[in-house]
């Protein structure tokens, strides 16, 4: 079945503010929408949308989307909105075509503020807006902004609920569910509702060119409530303009009229002359000589105010004179008035404060003067009378330039004023010959000999004669610049003496570049003493006054100074020593040692033998191109110390056999020339003392070594064997002993037995049994198996080998 929706246009326009008059709305295009808010096509509504636009999922979407899902209602395709004399355009559907505004931009996709900018900025009288509110009314404050950087406020909108609102422009066009499938419309046939917001721009704005309007949102009560902007359209304004005809009116009546033309504005308009009675036509009659005020208002209730003076015209006529009517500045004319057709009274003249019928006058320029005069009725009756002073000619000219060097030319330029018939009198140049010119100019001159020439131009034109101009011109001699140095090359660090060769004037000023050189003395001419520490270039000028000279530079050749330096892999030995020496010299070319030790050698890396204790000083000279030489000198660099020499005695001494409880050695040191020992005992021990002790622990014949070292670890060494250790021939054995733990006494042990490794003890108890068994040298600390033994006498087995007798006896445990 065929559904047929009407959507309800009223025909009544309301604004905002007021009613107006039935003006054309025409669309404005608009950027800065920020929401698509229409469903236009296909059957999902997500798709073609960006938003919802209220609180429950709705959206607009146009009479096509409606025909192909199946349902009433839509707002038109094109989206052109027409009603009565005002026409309003959405941006295409395909696009953004909705400002979404809410309290801070609280709603998802919508803004706390927005502003539509024009495509084309023009010039309006009032502009309106497509909008409607959801969620209950919004308020929002609409700023006009134009193109000059200035702004306006129009005004606070209340922007009504898209239902229920009234008075509204279009309604019943449904709303839409904003869903993929399956869409649903409620509203119809009377809602939703779009509303009309119009607002005026300001009398004195309206000439300017509106660049944009933007809205600020306003938070209500509820916090949910929203406002969308969907078009904007304006009545273009054309600014008054106006011209005016005035009749003056005879002298003693009322004669006088005024017509005003006036164009643009919004029409219609309304006229108001500030006569009694008033007039309110364009044209004013009757008026009587006086000042009048035509205010013109337009529909906009703009007000233009045009005001014009009726002058009173008298029977009586003046007629002015001057004698002569041409002058030149300085001179007087005397001015003469008559009258005809009246008599008159009270003559005056400006300007100036001139009375009566003739004055003299000597005006500077050509003047209009006006006489003035009553007639018998009053009124004022006038004429003029214009003296002209012809122009005096000026005598002014440039002379570039002003001060020269001798032989350089000067050229004169006029730059006063003066006619075509003006002749010239340059006063012989002051004997300058001319190279070219003639008239005016301009000229070529030179002077042959050095001095001050005043120059002098006077001009006479018409009968009148400028003022004298001179200008001075200064001839100066030239400079001579030349200069000579002392010597180069030189060595870096050395200084040379740059001395002036050349002439010049008393206030003449050199200019010295000394090209990287430090100033050591010299001033103005010099001479200078001048250090190098490397090349350069001396250049050298001299201006006098406008002339200058420059001297032939002259280069300076600076060798670096060597910077000698060397190590050694040794600065201490023992003689004889030999010393390797490393040249780290740098800048240099050719070298000269001197060892210290009566070596001289040109080796860039000597090696020095030193064979005689003692300190060394060494130097070496380090020089560049044969020119420059730089020594360094290391005082007592190398020290040569006497070798030590290792010596030791020893008691019991050699090859004297000793049994082994007797066998500690004292050794006495005897070395020469060191201070550090090492000794070597030959059983594995050793010692750093000067003089050693040594007792040996086993049997044996044994060689002794001393190590002697000086301070910087020269080394010698000796060796004597060999000194010999025999077994005990009777051990000796304590009788007793106290395993108490004061750590006196706390084992029973028989040193004897360190030379008898293999012998073996017994101990037995007063029962017979075992209480200890040991091979060697073993101490017995008075336990049997870990167990303290109690106090008493043990008897002991000592076996040493086995054709030795036993070593028997009793041992007293005590604690």
């Amino acid at each position: 079945m065929k559904r047929i929706f009407t959507i309800t246009l009223l025909l009544s326009i309301y604004t905002s503010t007021q009613l107006m008059y039935a003006q054309t709305f025409t669309p404005i295009t608009v950027t800065g929408y920020n929401a698509d808010i229409v469903a236009e096509a296909g059957t999902d509504a997500v798709a073609v949308t960006s938003t919802v636009i209220d609180g429950s999922n709705h959206i607009l979407y146009t009479q096509s989307f409606a025909a192909t899902n199946g349902i009433d209602g839509g707002i038109v395709d094109n989206g052109t909105f027409v009603s009565g004399t005002r026409t309003y355009q959405m941006n295409p559907y395909t696009a953004p075509n909705g400002l979404y505004l809410s309290a801070s931009g609280n709603v998802a996709n919508s803004l706390a503020a927005g502003t539509l900018t024009l495509a084309t900025p023009a010039m309006y009288s009032n502009l309106s807006i497509l909008a409607f509110g959801t969620e209950n009314n919004s308020t929002v404050i609409v700023t006009l902004n134009y193109t000059d950087g200035t702004s306006s406020n129009a005004g606070t909108l209340q922007i009504k609920d898209w239902f229920f609102g009234t008075p509204f422009i279009f309604s019943g066009m449904g709303r839409l569910t904003r869903t993929a499938t399956f869409p649903t419309v409620d509203g119809l046939p009377s809602e939703p509702r779009m509303y009309s917001f119009d607002f005026n721009i300001p009398c004195a704005d309206q000439s300017k060119l509106v660049s944009s309007v933007s809205f600020l949102y306003v938070q209500g009560p509820n916090i949910s409530s929203r406002a969308l902007i969907v078009g904007l359209s304006g009545v273009s304004f054309t600014p008054l303009t106006y011209t005016s005809t005035k009749t003056d009116a005879v002298c003693g009546g009322a004669s006088g009229s005024i017509a005003v033309t006036a164009t643009g504005g919004t029409q219609p308009l309304s006229y108001s002359w500030s006569t009694t009675p008033v007039q309110t036509t364009p044209t004013a009659t009757g008026l009587a000589g006086g000042t009048y005020t035509l205010a013109i208002r337009d529909a906009n209730n703009c007000v233009t105010n045009v005001t014009e003076t009726v002058a009173m015209l008298s029977t009586t006529t003046l007629t002015a004179t001057a004698m002569p009517t041409q002058i030149c500045a300085g001179e007087t004319s005397t001015l003469s008035v008559t009258a005809s057709g009246g008599t008159v009274s009270n003559y005056s003249w400006t300007p100036g404060n001139g009375t009566g019928s003739s004055i003299t006058v000597t005006p500077t320029d050509t003047t209009s003067y006006i006489v003035s005069a009553q007639d018998g009725l009053g009124c004022t009756v006038r004429d003029t009378v214009e003296v002209a002073v012809k122009p005096t000619p000026v005598a002014a000219f440039s002379v570039l330039p002003d001060t020269v060097c001798l032989g350089t030319g000067n050229t004169l330029t006029f730059r006063g004023n003066a006619g075509p018939g003006a002749t010239y009198n340059w006063h012989n140049f002051a004997g300058a010959t001319v190279q070219n010119g003639t008239g005016a100019g301009p000229y070529d001159i030179r002077f042959n000999a050095a001095g001050q020439y005043p120059i002098q131009l006077q001009i006479t034109e018409d009968g009148c004669v400028s003022a004298m101009a001179t200008h001075d011109i200064v001839v100066s001699q030239p400079p001579v610049a030349s200069f000579t140095v002392s010597k180069t090359p030189i060595c870096a660090g050395e200084s040379i003496t740059i001395t002036s060769t050349g002439s010049n004037g008393p206030n003449a000023v050199p200019t010295w570049n000394w090209g990287g050189g430090a100033i050591r003395s010299g001033s103005g001419f010099g001479p200078y003493s001048i250090t190098y520490e490397r090349n350069g270039t001396i250049t050298f000028s001299i201006k006098d006054g406008v002339c200058a000279d420059t001297a032939v530079p002259v280069a300076i050749t600076a060798i670096p100074v060597p910077v000698p330096d060397f190590s050694t892999d040794l600065t201490t030995g023992c003689a004889p020593q030999e010393i390797s020496f490393t040249n780290l010299s740098q800048l240099a070319d050719s070298y000269t040692w001197s060892l210290g030790n009566g070596t001289q050698t040109t080796e860039e890396d000597p090696v020095g033998n030193y064979t005689a204790p003692g300190t060394y000083t060494v130097s070496l000279t380090a020089s560049a191109q044969g020119l420059c030489t730089k020594t360094i000198t290391k005082t007592a660099l190398i020290n040569i110390l006497t070798p030590p020499v290792a010596a030791f005695s020893a008691a019991p001494g050699e090859n004297v056999p000793v049994e082994f409880k007797n066998g500690s050695f004292t050794f006495n040191n005897t070395s020469e020339f060191a201070v550090n020992y090492s000794w070597d005992f030959g059983d594995g021990n050793s010692a750093d003392t000067e003089d050693a002790q040594h007792k040996y622990e086993l049997p044996g014949s044994y060689r002794v070594t001393l190590y002697a070292a000086n301070e910087i670890g020269c080394t010698d060494s000796i060796s004597h064997a060999w000194y010999i250790v025999t077994p005990d021939l009777v051990l000796e054995i304590p009788n007793v002993f106290s395993p108490n733990g004061d750590g006196i006494n706390d084992t029973w042990s028989i040193d004897g037995l360190k030379a008898r490794p293999m012998a073996t003890t017994e101990i037995y108890n007063r029962w017979g049994q075992i209480v200890f068994t040991g091979i060697g040298y073993t101490p017995w600390d008075g336990t049997r198996r870990g167990q303290p033994l109690p106090v008493g006498t043990y008897y002991y087995v000592i076996k040493t080998s086995a054709d030795e007798k036993p070593y028997t006896g009793w041992v007293a445990l005590l604690r």
